[in-house]
């Protein structure tokens, strides 16, 4: 997600155990025990993996387990002029869903080589412009998930809508206010997360996804300043924080301990600006 206006001057491993405990639980929908993703639940290894878009519409994959990227190439979406990427989420069948700085939305099919892009039905609404977005299980270990979206018209904004958007129908429905402005991620233990950019006091929460209210908050005050471009994913058991910051050239990503909030390890993403990150509820909970 890009705040504009700011900067004006793989080897994936399948998931293990279902018993890891996560922050806040006791399993269920709203508990924490790790479930998600396997190789007995339909999903491709394709669905599995983390991927980011860059504002120069560059589509990518990042490998929680090696530290890098793989460009997959350029989207070719045909958006208004001059608008650029802005969030991004992706659902079970590796379909990456593009929001642009303009409004529109777009369905990328990232298993193939041409990537190809088709624009959705979806048009603003309730003052939906912007937003970040993310696919979370409608049960823990379920098959069945449903995008979230938290935004509004514009990103100066001090709170953000929280919704969920039909993706067959293309209409949203509001559920709750949240305070501040996240990228959103999911999980396949039907939980959704989000992560708050601030200059001082930026956190990753999880969201009661009914309401907006939050439910565990993880301060991340060494991350702390004026963000520029941000995204997010929850990705092996722990949070991953794409960020651009204050006077920074290019985007960090952080890796948040999933049990605790910390930060595990940092990787400089040089030469890119990423605006969003997608991973379905596919992917792995523990990195074996």
């Amino acid at each position: 997600m890009r705040l504009l206006l700011v900067l004006s001057s793989l080897a994936l491993i399948n998931c293990g155990p279902a018993g890891r405990d996560r922050p806040g639980g006791n399993g269920g929908a709203d508990g924490n025990n790790s479930v998600g993703g396997d190789g007995n639940n339909g999903c491709s290894d394709a669905a599995k993996l983390i991927y980011v878009v860059d504002q120069n519409d560059d589509l990518s994959t990042f490998d929680g387990s090696s530290k890098s990227f793989h460009t997959l190439g350029a989207l070719t979406c045909n958006a208004s002029s001059g608008a650029t990427p802005f969030s991004m989420g992706v659902d079970r069948n590796a379909n990456a869903y593009v929001l642009y700085s303009s409004g529109e939305l777009f369905k990328v099919d990232t298993t193939q080589a041409s990537l190809p892009c088709t624009k959705t039905p979806w048009s603003t609404q309730l003052g939906l412009q912007q937003f970040g977005m993310g696919f979370s299980t409608d049960t823990a270990g379920g098959t069945t998930d449903t995008l979230y979206i938290a935004g509004g018209s514009t990103v100066m904004g001090t709170t953000s809508m929280l919704a969920k958007l039909d993706i067959t129908t293309f209409h949203a429905t509001q559920l709750g206010t949240v305070t501040g402005w996240p990228e959103l991620t999911g999980t396949g233990n039907a939980e959704l997360w989000g992560f708050f950019p601030d200059a001082s006091a930026p956190r990753v929460e999880k969201l009661n996804k009914a309401s907006g209210v939050a439910a565990t908050t993880y301060p991340e005050s060494s991350i702390a300043g004026t963000p520029s471009a941000w995204a997010f994913a929850f990705w092996g058991g722990d949070y991953w924080i794409f960020l651009m910051k204050d006077f920074e050239l290019s985007t960090t990503v952080y890796q948040v301990d999933g049990t605790n909030g910390t930060i595990k390890s940092t990787t400089p993403a040089s030469g890119r600006t990423i605006v969003g990150a997608g991973v379905s509820t596919c992917a792995p909970v523990v990195i074996l």
